[in-house]
């Protein structure tokens, strides 16, 4: 999992369900909820971040702590049983992860309809948590022999990359109109919300959590609105194409998610918005989401609808490998 910090704290709190009926019982009235693991850890880490429970925080090492696994989960354990509403309020909240990584092979996606259309950008993100991708013109991006993005940014993103390079690089990229939805949006200038982000990155990654830092303070100077909406209805709303522009719907890690009805309800309404483009009022369709044998950034780009897999990678959009098909 990439983290033996939570690799040791989840195989305590699995011998805690065991033999602590209380722990159990916690966990059992969430049981039907999705990556409860990832939702308890993130509500012990959420409090070690607000100062609720120092003693947390004096082992875990986004707050400065010793990076004990052992005393960690004895802290956490002591907290959970005195503060047993707490965290059932916290496990309740959804997972909001928006890891910024994941703007890299998004960029490349945005180049690549840019270079096409030679048209300014709407983006419209659907599932956006805090906004944060949207924002990925204003990130700076590196590789092996390649530099994009404004070089005094606070963010830079350097992913590992299997092979390749993105394409593009010199397209004229300009974003006229950027806009997101989320079911529970976040809103960053929020400390309470900016700390949930951080809550649900693994303590022990500081790579990790200093890049989604930077992200929030770039955020906090360019807030962007995200609306809280159903994603497909509010795309349709939204996103329709418009004349003299590249309007572009987008989502990263959303449809593992989704019910299987609703997957196909977003391809129907994409595939739709699609039929609506024109030469002059493109509509281009950027995602990346779970392939065959990896996660697959792919951009379908109407009315001609070609598909290009523009990377693909693990979900943190990490050992890309780049430029892998145009159909």
């Amino acid at each position: 999992m990439g983290s033996r910090f939570y690799g040791a704290l989840c195989a305590h709190a699995a011998r805690s369900y065991e033999s602590d009926s209380r722990v159990r019982a916690l966990l059992d009235r969430h049981v039907h909820r999705s990556r409860v693991a990832l939702r308890f850890l993130g509500a012990a880490h959420f409090r070690a971040l607000r100062g609720c429970a120092p003693a947390v925080a004096a082992h875990f090492p986004s707050s400065g702590g010793d990076g004990d696994a052992a005393g960690a989960w004895e802290a956490i354990r002591e907290d959970v049983l005195a503060n047993e509403a707490a965290y059932g309020d916290l496990l309740a909240r959804p997972v909001q992860t928006n890891e910024v990584a994941r703007a890299m092979p998004i960029l490349a996606a945005m180049l690549a309809v840019a270079d096409e259309t030679k048209l300014p950008l709407r983006v419209f993100e659907i599932g956006s948590s805090a906004g944060l991708l949207l924002n990925f013109d204003l990130y700076r991006y590196g590789g092996s022999q390649w530099v994009w993005g404004d070089p005094f940014s606070a963010l830079h993103l350097r992913n590992r990359a299997a092979g390749g390079r993105p394409q593009h690089l010199n397209a004229e990229l300009s974003v006229a109109e950027r806009r997101g939805c989320d079911l529970h949006p976040l809103n960053v200038r929020n400390p309470a919300d900016a700390d949930t982000l951080l809550s649900f990155v693994w303590p022990d990654q500081q790579e990790r959590l200093e890049r989604l830092q930077a992200a929030i303070g770039i955020a906090r100077q360019h807030p962007v609105t995200v609306d809280p909406a159903d994603g497909v209805e509010w795309i349709v709303r939204v996103a329709r194409p418009k004349p003299h522009y590249a309007t572009v719907a987008m989502h990263t890690v959303i449809t593992e998610h989704m019910p299987p009805q609703t997957r196909e309800e977003l391809r129907a309404e994409m595939r739709d918005l699609g039929r609506a483009a024109t030469a002059d009022a493109p509509f281009a369709w950027v995602r990346m989401e779970v392939g065959t044998h990896a996660y697959e950034t792919t951009v379908t780009i109407w009315p001609d609808e070609r598909i290009r897999i523009i990377a693909r990678s693990d979900g943190h959009a990490q050992d890309l490998e780049w430029n892998v098909r145009t159909q």
